[in-house]
Protein backbone atom coordinates (compact mmCIF):
# COMPACT_ATOMS: atom_id res chain seq x y z
CA UNK A 1 0.00 0.00 0.00
CA UNK A 2 2.79 2.44 0.87
CA UNK A 3 4.57 1.72 -2.42
CA UNK A 4 1.35 2.04 -4.41
CA UNK A 5 0.55 5.43 -2.88
CA UNK A 6 4.05 6.87 -2.53
CA UNK A 7 5.92 5.69 -5.63
CA UNK A 8 4.09 7.92 -8.16
CA UNK A 9 4.85 11.02 -6.07
CA UNK A 10 8.52 10.04 -5.61
CA UNK A 11 8.90 9.43 -9.36
CA UNK A 12 7.14 12.68 -10.23
CA UNK A 13 9.24 14.73 -7.78
CA UNK A 14 12.53 13.39 -9.14
CA UNK A 15 11.41 13.57 -12.79
CA UNK A 16 10.54 17.23 -12.37
CA UNK A 17 13.72 17.96 -10.45
CA UNK A 18 15.98 16.21 -12.97
CA UNK A 19 14.34 18.15 -15.81
CA UNK A 20 15.85 21.32 -14.30
CA UNK A 21 18.86 22.93 -15.89
CA UNK A 22 21.82 21.47 -14.01
CA UNK A 23 25.06 22.40 -15.83
CA UNK A 24 27.31 19.95 -13.95
CA UNK A 25 27.63 16.59 -15.71
CA UNK A 26 28.86 14.96 -12.50
CA UNK A 27 25.99 16.49 -10.51
CA UNK A 28 23.41 15.14 -12.97
CA UNK A 29 25.10 11.73 -12.94
CA UNK A 30 25.02 11.47 -9.12
CA UNK A 31 21.42 12.71 -8.93
CA UNK A 32 20.30 10.15 -11.53
CA UNK A 33 21.98 7.35 -9.55
CA UNK A 34 20.54 8.61 -6.28
CA UNK A 35 17.06 8.74 -7.81
CA UNK A 36 17.33 5.05 -8.82
CA UNK A 37 18.22 4.01 -5.26
CA UNK A 38 15.71 6.25 -3.45
CA UNK A 39 12.77 4.01 -2.52
CA UNK A 40 11.36 5.88 0.47
CA UNK A 41 7.68 5.73 -0.43
CA UNK A 42 6.37 5.68 3.13
CA UNK A 43 6.60 9.40 3.88
CA UNK A 44 4.47 10.71 0.98
CA UNK A 45 2.12 7.75 1.49
CA UNK A 46 1.63 8.75 5.13
CA UNK A 47 0.66 12.26 4.04
CA UNK A 48 -1.89 10.87 1.60
CA UNK A 49 -3.34 8.44 4.16
CA UNK A 50 -3.57 11.15 6.83
CA UNK A 51 -5.28 13.55 4.43
CA UNK A 52 -7.75 10.89 3.33
CA UNK A 53 -8.48 9.86 6.93
CA UNK A 54 -9.25 13.51 7.74
CA UNK A 55 -11.73 13.59 4.85
CA UNK A 56 -9.62 15.68 2.46
CA UNK A 57 -8.56 15.42 -1.18
CA UNK A 58 -5.10 13.76 -1.25
CA UNK A 59 -4.18 15.63 -4.43
CA UNK A 60 -3.92 18.78 -2.31
CA UNK A 61 -0.87 17.39 -0.47
CA UNK A 62 1.10 16.70 -3.66
CA UNK A 63 3.17 19.95 -3.81
CA UNK A 64 4.27 19.77 -0.17
CA UNK A 65 4.80 15.99 -0.44
CA UNK A 66 7.13 16.47 -3.41
CA UNK A 67 9.05 19.15 -1.55
CA UNK A 68 9.49 16.86 1.45
CA UNK A 69 10.53 13.94 -0.76
CA UNK A 70 13.49 15.98 -2.02
CA UNK A 71 14.28 17.35 1.45
CA UNK A 72 14.28 13.87 2.98
CA UNK A 73 16.63 12.72 0.21
CA UNK A 74 18.96 15.61 1.03
CA UNK A 75 18.88 14.77 4.73
CA UNK A 76 19.70 11.14 3.94
CA UNK A 77 22.77 12.22 1.96
CA UNK A 78 23.89 14.56 4.73
CA UNK A 79 23.37 11.79 7.31
CA UNK A 80 25.66 9.51 5.32
CA UNK A 81 28.30 12.27 5.32
CA UNK A 82 28.03 12.74 9.09
CA UNK A 83 28.11 8.96 9.69
CA UNK A 84 30.94 8.44 7.17
CA UNK A 85 28.84 5.75 5.46
CA UNK A 86 31.19 5.03 2.56
CA UNK A 87 30.22 1.37 2.42
CA UNK A 88 27.03 -0.58 3.03
CA UNK A 89 26.55 -4.35 2.85
CA UNK A 90 30.05 -4.73 1.41
CA UNK A 91 29.50 -2.25 -1.45
CA UNK A 92 30.56 1.35 -1.83
CA UNK A 93 27.80 3.91 -1.35
CA UNK A 94 27.52 7.00 -3.54
CA UNK A 95 29.48 8.77 -0.81
CA UNK A 96 32.23 6.16 -1.13
CA UNK A 97 32.30 6.58 -4.92
CA UNK A 98 32.04 10.37 -5.31
CA UNK A 99 33.39 11.72 -2.03
CA UNK A 100 32.20 14.09 0.67
CA UNK A 101 32.37 17.36 -1.27
CA UNK A 102 30.32 16.15 -4.25
CA UNK A 103 27.65 14.52 -2.09
CA UNK A 104 27.31 17.63 0.08
CA UNK A 105 26.62 19.69 -3.06
CA UNK A 106 24.10 17.14 -4.33
CA UNK A 107 22.27 17.22 -0.99
CA UNK A 108 22.19 21.01 -1.13
CA UNK A 109 20.77 20.91 -4.66
CA UNK A 110 17.88 18.70 -3.53
CA UNK A 111 16.94 21.26 -0.87
CA UNK A 112 16.99 24.01 -3.52
CA UNK A 113 14.77 21.85 -5.73
CA UNK A 114 12.34 21.36 -2.86
CA UNK A 115 11.88 25.12 -2.51
CA UNK A 116 10.47 25.32 -6.03
CA UNK A 117 7.30 23.50 -4.93
CA UNK A 118 6.36 25.86 -2.14
CA UNK A 119 4.80 28.65 -4.28
CA UNK A 120 2.38 26.19 -5.91
CA UNK A 121 0.91 25.36 -2.49
CA UNK A 122 -0.75 28.80 -2.50
CA UNK A 123 -2.79 27.84 -5.58
CA UNK A 124 -4.97 25.32 -3.71
CA UNK A 125 -4.39 25.91 0.01
CA UNK A 126 -5.29 29.06 2.01
CA UNK A 127 -2.34 31.30 2.87
CA UNK A 128 -2.72 30.82 6.63
CA UNK A 129 -2.63 27.03 6.14
CA UNK A 130 0.50 27.30 3.98
CA UNK A 131 2.17 29.37 6.70
CA UNK A 132 1.27 26.77 9.32
CA UNK A 133 2.64 23.97 7.14
CA UNK A 134 5.88 25.92 6.63
CA UNK A 135 6.18 26.36 10.41
CA UNK A 136 5.68 22.63 10.99
CA UNK A 137 8.34 21.79 8.38
CA UNK A 138 10.76 24.29 9.95
CA UNK A 139 10.25 23.07 13.51
CA UNK A 140 10.40 19.40 12.52
CA UNK A 141 13.58 19.94 10.50
CA UNK A 142 15.25 21.88 13.32
CA UNK A 143 14.37 19.14 15.82
CA UNK A 144 15.65 16.45 13.46
CA UNK A 145 18.87 18.38 12.94
CA UNK A 146 19.26 18.93 16.67
CA UNK A 147 19.04 15.19 17.23
CA UNK A 148 22.21 14.83 15.15
CA UNK A 149 24.04 17.16 17.55
CA UNK A 150 22.80 15.03 20.45
CA UNK A 151 23.98 11.90 18.69
CA UNK A 152 27.56 13.20 18.48
CA UNK A 153 27.75 12.69 22.25
CA UNK A 154 26.48 9.11 21.94
CA UNK A 155 29.19 7.71 19.63
CA UNK A 156 30.52 4.55 21.30
CA UNK A 157 29.48 6.01 24.65
CA UNK A 158 28.84 3.28 27.20
CA UNK A 159 27.42 5.79 29.70
CA UNK A 160 24.31 6.47 27.58
CA UNK A 161 21.18 4.95 29.12
CA UNK A 162 18.32 3.43 27.09
CA UNK A 163 16.12 6.28 28.34
CA UNK A 164 18.52 8.93 27.02
CA UNK A 165 18.77 7.12 23.71
CA UNK A 166 14.99 6.89 23.36
CA UNK A 167 14.73 10.64 23.95
CA UNK A 168 17.15 11.18 21.07
CA UNK A 169 15.13 8.74 18.92
CA UNK A 170 12.02 10.76 19.78
CA UNK A 171 13.75 13.84 18.33
CA UNK A 172 14.87 11.92 15.21
CA UNK A 173 11.24 10.99 14.47
CA UNK A 174 10.16 14.65 14.26
CA UNK A 175 9.95 14.59 10.47
CA UNK A 176 7.47 11.70 10.42
CA UNK A 177 5.25 13.62 12.83
CA UNK A 178 5.40 16.53 10.39
CA UNK A 179 4.11 14.35 7.52
CA UNK A 180 1.07 13.01 9.36
CA UNK A 181 0.27 16.41 10.86
CA UNK A 182 0.45 18.14 7.49
CA UNK A 183 -1.74 15.49 5.90
CA UNK A 184 -4.34 16.00 8.61
CA UNK A 185 -4.17 19.80 8.31
CA UNK A 186 -4.61 19.75 4.51
CA UNK A 187 -7.46 17.27 5.01
CA UNK A 188 -9.31 19.79 7.21
CA UNK A 189 -9.05 17.92 10.52
CA UNK A 190 -9.80 19.61 13.85
CA UNK A 191 -7.00 20.39 16.30
CA UNK A 192 -7.52 17.28 18.42
CA UNK A 193 -7.28 15.04 15.37
CA UNK A 194 -4.23 16.88 14.03
CA UNK A 195 -2.41 16.31 17.32
CA UNK A 196 -3.45 12.63 17.42
CA UNK A 197 -2.22 12.08 13.86
CA UNK A 198 1.00 13.89 14.74
CA UNK A 199 1.56 11.63 17.74
CA UNK A 200 0.94 8.59 15.53
CA UNK A 201 3.59 9.81 13.09
CA UNK A 202 6.10 10.52 15.85
CA UNK A 203 5.79 7.07 17.38
CA UNK A 204 5.73 5.37 13.98
CA UNK A 205 9.02 7.11 13.19
CA UNK A 206 10.48 5.88 16.47
CA UNK A 207 9.42 2.31 15.71
CA UNK A 208 11.09 2.50 12.29
CA UNK A 209 14.35 3.72 13.86
CA UNK A 210 14.30 0.96 16.51
CA UNK A 211 13.58 -1.70 13.88
CA UNK A 212 16.66 -0.43 12.04
CA UNK A 213 18.57 -0.80 15.32
CA UNK A 214 17.63 -4.48 15.43
CA UNK A 215 18.51 -4.92 11.75
CA UNK A 216 21.88 -3.18 12.17
CA UNK A 217 22.73 -5.19 15.28
CA UNK A 218 21.79 -8.72 14.30
CA UNK A 219 21.50 -8.89 10.50
CA UNK A 220 24.44 -6.89 9.14
CA UNK A 221 27.77 -7.35 10.87
CA UNK A 222 29.54 -4.71 8.80
CA UNK A 223 26.82 -2.18 9.57
CA UNK A 224 27.10 -2.97 13.29
CA UNK A 225 30.84 -2.37 13.14
CA UNK A 226 30.20 0.98 11.40
CA UNK A 227 27.60 1.90 14.05
CA UNK A 228 30.06 1.20 16.86
CA UNK A 229 32.79 3.25 15.19
CA UNK A 230 30.86 6.24 13.85
CA UNK A 231 27.34 6.45 15.26
CA UNK A 232 25.28 6.00 18.40
CA UNK A 233 25.19 2.50 19.85
CA UNK A 234 21.92 0.78 18.90
CA UNK A 235 19.36 0.11 21.61
CA UNK A 236 20.03 -3.67 21.90
CA UNK A 237 23.61 -2.83 22.91
CA UNK A 238 22.54 -0.17 25.40
CA UNK A 239 20.21 -2.70 27.02
CA UNK A 240 23.17 -5.09 27.35
CA UNK A 241 25.78 -2.89 29.02
CA UNK A 242 25.22 -4.53 32.40
CA UNK A 243 27.60 -7.13 30.94
CA UNK A 244 30.92 -5.80 32.29
CA UNK A 245 32.88 -7.35 29.42
CA UNK A 246 30.87 -5.62 26.70
CA UNK A 247 32.02 -2.00 27.00
CA UNK A 248 35.77 -2.81 26.78
CA UNK A 249 35.00 -4.92 23.71
CA UNK A 250 33.13 -2.00 22.09
CA UNK A 251 35.94 0.43 22.91
CA UNK A 252 38.47 -1.88 21.27
CA UNK A 253 36.68 -1.92 17.88
CA UNK A 254 38.76 -0.37 15.08
CA UNK A 255 38.40 -0.35 11.27
CA UNK A 256 40.53 -3.52 11.20
CA UNK A 257 38.36 -5.41 13.71
CA UNK A 258 37.35 -8.79 12.30
CA UNK A 259 33.84 -10.14 11.77
CA UNK A 260 34.71 -12.86 14.29
CA UNK A 261 35.17 -10.18 16.96
CA UNK A 262 31.85 -8.53 16.01
CA UNK A 263 30.13 -11.91 16.37
CA UNK A 264 31.54 -12.15 19.89
CA UNK A 265 29.96 -8.77 20.70
CA UNK A 266 26.62 -10.06 19.42
CA UNK A 267 26.97 -13.14 21.64
CA UNK A 268 27.16 -10.88 24.70
CA UNK A 269 24.15 -8.85 23.52
CA UNK A 270 22.14 -12.03 23.07
CA UNK A 271 23.16 -13.22 26.53
CA UNK A 272 21.75 -10.00 28.03
CA UNK A 273 18.53 -10.32 25.95
CA UNK A 274 19.15 -7.07 24.07
CA UNK A 275 16.89 -8.18 21.23
CA UNK A 276 13.98 -9.13 23.49
CA UNK A 277 14.16 -5.87 25.47
CA UNK A 278 14.21 -3.77 22.29
CA UNK A 279 11.32 -5.79 20.86
CA UNK A 280 9.31 -5.10 24.03
CA UNK A 281 9.80 -1.34 23.58
CA UNK A 282 8.68 -1.55 19.94
CA UNK A 283 5.59 -3.55 20.82
CA UNK A 284 4.66 -1.04 23.52
CA UNK A 285 4.84 1.79 21.00
CA UNK A 286 2.83 -0.18 18.43
CA UNK A 287 0.08 -0.83 20.97
CA UNK A 288 -0.01 2.88 21.83
CA UNK A 289 -0.33 3.88 18.16
CA UNK A 290 -3.09 1.42 17.37
CA UNK A 291 -5.04 2.32 20.52
CA UNK A 292 -4.84 6.09 20.00
CA UNK A 293 -5.90 6.13 16.35
CA UNK A 294 -8.64 3.52 16.75
CA UNK A 295 -10.67 6.24 18.47
CA UNK A 296 -10.96 8.17 15.19
CA UNK A 297 -13.04 7.43 12.11
CA UNK A 298 -11.51 6.49 8.75
CA UNK A 299 -8.13 5.56 10.23
CA UNK A 300 -8.25 1.86 9.36
CA UNK A 301 -5.51 2.11 6.71
CA UNK A 302 -3.19 4.00 9.05
CA UNK A 303 -3.81 1.55 11.89
CA UNK A 304 -3.21 -1.37 9.49
CA UNK A 305 0.41 -0.21 9.20
CA UNK A 306 1.10 -1.25 12.78
CA UNK A 307 -1.34 -4.11 13.34
CA UNK A 308 0.08 -7.57 13.76
CA UNK A 309 -0.72 -9.83 10.82
CA UNK A 310 -2.04 -13.34 11.38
Amino acid sequence: MLKQLGEPLVNSAFDEFLSSKIPSTTGREILAKFRRKWKDYSRPALMILSCQAAGGDPKLVEPVAKALILISGAFDIHDDIVDKSVERKGKKTLLGIYGYESMMLVGDSLIIGALSYLPSMHETIPNETVMRIAEIIKNGSFELGSSAFEEFNFICNCDVTPEQYLQMVHMKAADVESYTKIGAIVGGADEKTIEAFGRFGRVLGMVAILRDDIEDTFNDLNELKARILNESLPLPILFSLSDVELCPMLKSVTPSTTIKDIKEIIRHIEKQKGFEKTKDVIEKYIAEMANNLSKYRNTEKLVSLVKKRD
